[in-house]
């Protein structure tokens, strides 16, 4: 039997690394970064989503990377929503002192939601079936939290 030797050393290390979203992402997220919104749509039914996908989860058709983009507006529709007490982005203080509101948001000319946090609204004035503007950061980086959520028109 051979005898193993454990080093351990205290300290910090710092691992650099690089997150790639691929590349139907990648072209929503460059979007993001200009205040924009687009989506990819089904060549064979049609169905537009955001964010965009390579696969078409209707009729499972491929979504050619170059093709089928559409420019969308910054406007919406409530789906649904929840008002939560715990933050939905930060993780190192999980709940928080204040409510916030969360929706789900289907972006006109969309077929699919995104969710975001409904923003500058009181919870007895938010309603299934309002329309909604994107509110955006004021110096986007190409993130998705370049939209800061959605405020009643």
């Amino acid at each position: 039997m051979s005898e193993k030797v454990v080093v351990t050393n205290n300290g910090f290390v710092r691992a650099e690394f690089a997150f790639w979203v691929g590349q139907y992402m990648d072209k929503f997220y460059d979007a993001l970064e200009s205040k924009k919104i687009i989506g990819n749509s089904c060549p064979k039914c049609g169905k537009v989503f955001i964010p965009p996908r390579k696969i078409c989860g209707g009729c499972n058709e491929e979504i050619a990377l170059d093709e089928n983009w559409v420019d969308l507006p910054g406007t919406g529709t409530l789906l649904n929503y929840t008002i939560t007490n715990y933050k939905v982005s930060d993780r190192a203080a999980r709940k928080g002192k204040n409510s916030q509101i969360v929706g789900i948001v289907q972006i006109d000319g969309g077929d699919t939601a995104i969710i975001y946090p409904l923003l500058n609204m009181e919870p007895d004035v938010v309603k299934i079936g309002m329309k909604l503007n994107v509110v955006w950061e004021e110096k986007p980086k190409g993130h998705p939290s370049d939209i800061k959520g959605f405020s009643k028109v």
